[in-house]
């Protein structure tokens, strides 16, 4: 190995002054629980899931600010987020503030009112009481 070329596997973790490699720190990760996500390696991995359910929430909302089609992704998100808030609801009382839920809700009503009369009739209260239902839901997990 010459003084510029890289070792096989770079260092990553410092522990007790001694530099371990990424394969060991791995193998020295704390087990605290028998959950998926029991351990140091995974316990914050949920949060990319709601992350996720939060981008995709805020990006559908802008659109659904001036759509007019009979289209709108934004419910199937949010139940989304708040079944992932049912299986992490420590994660999802810190993350749900992260969503602007008047905001949200205004856009969907105004959406709705907006594009209701191209939905199948038979659908149409069916989506509203959907709606009010995870709003509602949505409203309690953050209160």
């Amino acid at each position: 190995m010459t003084e510029h070329s890289a070792p096989a596997r770079a260092p990553e973790h410092a522990q007790d002054g001694k530099i371990i490699d990424p394969i060991e720190a791995i193998h020295t990760m704390k087990i605290f629980s028998a959950a998926p996500e029991g351990n140091e390696s995974a316990d914050l991995e949920p949060a990319r899931y709601f992350n996720l359910a939060i981008e995709q929430i805020k990006q559908i909302t802008e659109w659904m600010k001036t759509a007019d089609r009979a289209a709108q992704p934004l419910l199937v998100h949010l139940d989304i987020f708040l079944y992932l808030a049912k299986k992490y609801p420590d994660m999802a009382e810190l993350r749900v503030d992260s969503l602007n839920i008047p905001d949200i809700k205004t856009t969907f009503y105004d959406w709705y009112e907006r594009c209701h009369k191209k939905i199948p009739k038979q659908f149409r209260e069916g989506i509203k009481l959907s709606a009010d239902d995870l709003f509602k839901d949505l409203e309690r997990l953050a209160a």
